[in-house]
């Protein structure tokens, strides 16, 4: 089975597709950092990743989040980079509340409510709990991740609204696709963050 086209690399199957690339770019880094990147623009090599855009990471357990340059040699770091389809990004866009609506909250900085790795362990959801909370990015304990417009904790279940899944099905094979809703219990993810207003 093929690739999608949109996955620019993947290196469980050792798909590395060379050239420029703009638009919605996710990319995430192998490690315990649990490491994103997303950018609008994106140059790979044979032998250089180089894009500009935030990265978002976890250090001793505090979320960093950073617009800067990246530029990595070694492919071993990523596990993967996919480029989000552009008719899901229409979906997503379509369905998102404004941002004057009043009763979102909203973070400033970056922040993160949920960690579960051997070395650290974050628990804030109490304090948000029945909250609408804006730009969630949910990331599981096997690396696929959930980009949200809205979120809702209630009794450890998470409800994101209007959210891009990107994962791997049963062959390994690099899927995203397009939720207005969607319910999940907190077992499955590693750490669960809210993008601050500053990076946007």
């Amino acid at each position: 089975m093929e690739p999608s086209p949109y996955v620019i690399i993947d290196n469980n199957h050792n798909v590395k597709r060379f050239g420029e690339y703009s638009g919605g770019i996710l990319t995430k880094l192998n490690g315990s950092t649990n490491s994103l990147i997303f950018s609008e623009k994106l140059a790979l090599s044979e032998d250089l990743y180089v894009c500009n855009g935030l990265h978002v990471w976890f250090e001793n357990g505090i979320i960093h989040s950073k617009e800067k340059e990246s530029v990595i040699t070694d492919f071993s770091e990523i596990d993967y980079c996919i480029q989000l389809e552009p008719d899901l990004i229409k979906d997503f866009d379509s369905a998102r509340f404004s941002a004057h609506y009043p009763h979102i909250v909203r973070f400033l900085h970056t922040a993160c409510l949920y960690l579960d790795t051997e070395s650290f362990k974050i628990d804030h959801l109490e304090f948000v709990s029945g909250e609408i909370l804006n730009r969630p990015v949910g990331i599981g304990h096997d690396n696929g991740i959930i980009l949200g417009d809205r979120l809702v904790i209630d009794d450890r279940r998470l409800i994101f609204y209007d959210c891009i899944l990107i994962g791997r099905e049963e062959n390994q094979m690099l899927k995203q696709s397009y939720e207005h809703f969607l319910t999940i219990p907190l077992k499955f993810l590693s750490s669960l963050i809210l993008l601050g207003n500053e990076n946007f």
